[in-house]
């Protein structure tokens, strides 16, 4: 199982950090931002499963591939946006790991906004 070994570079990285953080604490935050790095990439294997998947959808559905790419920017902005905020504030920049996240809601908010103004159209359409 994979979250076995995710769980267990995450127990082991922060084991890690919390040993160097006493006597090398620049080093203890590399470690740190390494071992986010290491679990990132150890599930980019899921993402594109379900990028694929989504895909598979659209085209059974006749859904427009573009509502689905746009769902999938939404998503990878909200993922990236969150890691990224979580190796800041671990720096102990909290305030500079809010801006981040205030930029992804942001970006995902006009990311939205086409797929909001055709539901409100589809609607309109209907009730007319």
């Amino acid at each position: 199982m994979d979250i076995v070994k995710i769980a267990a570079m995450g127990i082991l990285t922060a084991f890690c950090v919390l040993l160097l953080r006493e006597q090398k604490s620049e080093i203890a935050m590399l470690v740190g931002i390494a071992g986010g790095c290491l679990i990132l990439l150890s599930v980019l294997d899921y993402f594109t499963q379900i990028f694929s998947t989504l895909k598979g959808i659209a085209d059974k559905t006749g859904i427009p591939s573009s509502v689905y790419k746009v769902v999938g920017k939404i998503i990878s902005v909200g993922y990236i946006a969150d890691f990224s905020a979580g190796v800041v504030e671990d720096t102990g920049q909290k305030a500079l790991a809010e801006k981040i996240v205030l930029g992804g809601k942001l970006i995902i908010m006009v990311l939205s906004l086409p797929i909001v103004t055709t539901l409100f159209d589809t609607i309109a359409g209907v009730l007319s």
